[in-house]
């Protein structure tokens, strides 16, 4: 397996050409000094999806490492277990049916104001075969449109609205939601559909399976538009797929991906913990830019 020579103190593999890498030789609930933490963030920033492996995290753990990669989000969905505000449990029974949460290509609360910056996901037990989850880089997707698809999208603003994702988790019955959850059907985020990473200067696609319509377009116009740029941000040639091993932590910087749960292991029981880390308000490519074409 290809290691990425550029980091001194972890071991980076990168998973596919386009994004994601698997990482080893960090004990992350041990609290590792800093120039191997520095390490996993930076390989964050490069990769976009990291899978850190052979974790022992507990659920007070989890929450340890998590704040040390910044502030808890908010989440006005689902409610966390007992005694952590910032760790929820997600568990998949030998004899569920129907569709798992996350199984169509999202973006985790892109109807925010300030969406997550990062979504941690452990996992405790894992199915011995299936369960997986595949991301796909919207930097990628950024950069392969065309010039005149890319001049069109700037300045543009897409409008993100809640309206739909309560019913979708009340369906089901293991997640437990907060009480006021049902208000999330209100809120709407307006985000530039391109973006700039406010540290790397890196741009991206900001689309996400919540995206309504574009400002200053009616919704019928707008529709065919975001239609293309989903399909588009998808394709294969900017994925990446995290193959789950108990003790796995994956860790991806969610504004620059999509992901889709892998609905794959009836009869296995799955159980996760995550948590999301506080992002920043998406920014639009600077006016003063004149290369609007060119992929920062």
């Amino acid at each position: 397996m290809l290691r990425d020579t550029q980091f001194r103190h972890i071991t980076v593999s990168p998973i596919t050409g386009a994004l994601g890498a698997d990482i080893h030789g960090i004990d992350l609930a041990s609290h590792p000094d800093d120039p191997a933490f520095d390490e996993v963030r930076r390989a964050l920033d490069k990769y976009h999806v990291v899978a850190v492996r052979e974790q022992n995290l507990t659920p007070q753990t989890l929450h340890t490492v998590a704040r040390r990669f910044g502030p808890f989000s908010g989440n006005p969905v689902h409610a966390p277990i007992e005694g952590l505000d910032d760790i929820i449990r997600f568990v998949r029974e030998p004899d569920d049916t129907g569709k798992v949460i996350g199984e169509d290509w999202h973006m985790d609360l892109a109807w925010m104001a300030k969406p997550p910056g990062l979504t941690m996901l452990y996992g405790e037990v894992i199915p011995p075969v299936g369960g997986d989850t595949c991301f796909s880089s919207l930097a990628q997707a950024y950069r392969a449109l065309s010039p005149g698809m890319q001049a069109l999208l700037h300045d543009r603003i897409g409008v993100h609205s809640g309206k739909g994702v309560f019913e979708i988790n009340a369906a089901n019955s293991r997640l437990a939601l907060r009480e006021d959850a049902q208000n999330i059907d209100t809120i709407e985020a307006e985000h530039p559909i391109v973006c700039v990473h406010p540290a790397t200067g890196e741009r991206y696609l900001f689309v996400s399976s919540v995206m309504q319509s574009i400002k200053g377009l009616t919704a019928e116009e707008s529709r065919p538009l975001i239609d293309y740029l989903l399909r588009h941000a998808v394709r294969p040639e900017f994925n990446c797929r995290v193959r789950w091993a108990p003790r796995t932590l994956t860790i991806w910087a969610n504004p620059f991906v999509l992901h889709t749960a892998i609905n794959d292991y009836p009869g296995y029981r799955r159980v996760t913990y995550r948590t999301t880390v506080e992002g920043w308000v998406p920014m639009a490519v600077p006016a003063a830019s004149d290369t609007i074409a060119q992929a920062a």
